[in-house]
């Protein structure tokens, strides 16, 4: 799913469809025949009204979406095309179209203007549809090979998948309609409709906080172990949502309540796999490491989903959460100033009634910064430091950094792992998860939870660019650790030798590796 309906409040005025050209950009309606902008070919309409209300804002982009594909010129790309027959990786395709989406982009915010360019426009470009057997996009097709050619074909069940061909359409049909690797009872094809559904619910809703960012304003009178998937989770009468859900809501609401969920459930495995950790049924405190956070931690509902740790364990009377990195103002800071409800803790009426407390505290540095000398923001007389009970770091993507040299997480997790914090890793994909244990391995971190897909991972998908394949999901994937392996030599002795790149160059890797993080990361900016 496009980054706009799910990660904007402000902008969730657009289903993903919209966005992709298959529903209207204005009333989001999926009619028998679409109005096409015959000039840029990015922009659908249901009706020559719709088309009319959207004209004012579409003349800004319509001329810079006809010219952005000429930052490449049509020999450079046709070259790149056609050595894509000798070339098959996937990653090296991904190079290519990255590198295309750049210059693209480098054009489009000059002819724009750069604080005139929103998330959507930026949208339009990073979801720009390609064809999913060779990733020629329409505009590419038009200016390399067929100056007449119009537009890519859709797949007509999900309206989500693209071809450039009826050959190519029936090329990708098998495997758009074969289930996707890791245990997914879905299809490709099926999960573009669920997160046109997610999509569309939350237009529809207007993103109210009320409705969309809801959780459980209640306390547990007695502990009990978490059920086994989300669907027994809301079937629970506790958890009843307000009258008017859906399943599909409960699905929207259930990327934040991953996170609390996600940390009850590491409590519980390291308690099982301990046996000498305070169990969650005594437990009257709790601290709470979030290291690495950004605004999947603290934006849309803020504080209020780590309260959901405070209302399933009834012993609890205090909850520390210590948000500690570098990125700490990307959830901290939006358009309009700080973001209150990341900064402060606004408790629901059960909590206030009952007494307990959820503390946050702030500390932009690095996690082995912090331990060394903590620097807190505007705290009075800060407490002195302690070791965490959990710290958790959610989809870190730490793994692709396993062999930098300057990678911050390495004395990061030596730190954790010779003090014994019982530590909670996510990511977003069975790869990552797979990098992110040779990471731990490599620091010879004693893991104590086995890399598994996490039943309390976000049920939201979003959609890989790059690829038009496949997604990702928040706390897909997770497993932990607590103490250091015994008994090996040091696990990095004899490995490959790691590259020597300054933080800076660091950055700029991360930020290609995810695109979506970067346009985040320059919206703030601006």
């Amino acid at each position: 799913m496009n980054g706009v309906s799910i990660f904007n409040l402000d902008e969730a005025k657009f289903t993903n469809l919209a966005i992709l050209g298959t529903a209207c950009f204005v009333c989001q309606n999926i009619p028998d025949e679409l109005l096409r902008c015959k000039k840029c070919w990015r922009v659908s309409y249901r009706s020559a009204a719709c088309q009319a209300v959207d004209s004012e804002q579409h003349r800004k982009i319509c001329l810079p979406l006809q010219l952005a594909p000429s930052s490449t010129p049509p020999s450079s790309r046709r070259v790149m095309f056609e050595s894509w027959r000798y070339r098959q990786s996937d990653e090296e395709r991904k190079g290519d179209i990255s590198f295309l989406h750049i210059t693209e982009k480098k054009m489009f915010l000059e002819m724009v203007g750069e604080n005139k360019c929103s998330i959507i426009h930026h949208d339009l470009l990073l979801y720009g549809p390609r064809c999913a057997v060779c990733l020629r996009s329409a505009n590419d097709m038009r200016n390399v090979y067929d100056p007449e050619y119009s537009t890519l074909l859709h797949c007509l069940d999900c309206r989500a998948a693209f071809a450039c061909s009826e050959d190519h359409r029936t090329q990708y049909a098998e495997e758009h309609g074969h289930e996707l690797e890791d245990g997914e009872e879905f299809t490709e094809c099926e999960l573009n409709k669920r997160a046109y559904e997610h999509s569309l619910e939350i237009v529809a809703r207007g993103w109210t906080k009320g409705e969309t960012l809801w959780f459980p304003a209640r306390h547990k009178t007695d502990y009990t172990p978490l059920p086994s998937s989300w669907e027994e989770w809301f079937a629970d009468p506790a958890n009843l949502c307000p009258p008017d859900s859906s399943p599909v809501l409960n699905r929207i609401r259930t990327k934040q309540l991953s996170i609390p969920m996600t940390i009850l459930y590491g409590l519980e495995l390291f308690d099982k796999a301990a046996g000498d950790l305070p169990l969650l049924t005594s437990r009257t405190e709790l601290e709470i490491a979030v290291i690495g956070p950004m605004e999947y931690e603290l934006k849309y509902g803020g504080l209020a989903c780590f309260e959901e740790i405070l209302h399933a364990l009834p012993s609890l009377r205090r909850l520390t959460v210590r948000f500690i990195g570098l990125e700490l103002v990307c959830g901290l800071i939006g358009k309009a100033g700080v973001i209150q409800e990341a900064k402060k803790w606004y408790p629901c009426a059960v909590c206030k009634e009952k007494g307990v407390e959820l503390v946050p505290t702030f500390h932009p540095q690095l996690f082995h910064e912090y331990v060394k000398e903590p620097m807190w923001i505007r705290v009075e007389n800060p407490p002195a430091f302690r070791w965490p009970d959990l710290a958790v770091a959610f989809n870190s993507g730490m793994g692709l950094l396993r062999r930098l040299e300057k990678s911050s997480w390495s004395p990061t997790l030596k730190l954790l792992a010779e003090n014994g914090v019982p530590t909670l890793c996510t990511s977003f994909l069975k790869r990552e998860s797979l990098e992110d244990e040779d990471c731990l391995k490599m620091q010879r971190c004693n893991i104590v939870i086995e890399r598994q897909k996490n039943p309390w991972r976000s049920e939201v998908l979003t959609k890989m660019v790059y690829t038009w394949k496949g997604f990702f999901t928040y706390n897909g994937f997770l497993q932990g650790f607590r103490g250091l392996r015994e008994g090996e030599e040091n696990s990095e002795e004899g490995a490959s030798p790691p590259i020597d790149i300054d933080e800076e160059q660091m950055i700029a890797m991360m930020m290609e590796l995810f695109p979506s993080l970067k346009l985040t990361l320059e919206a703030h900016r601006e």
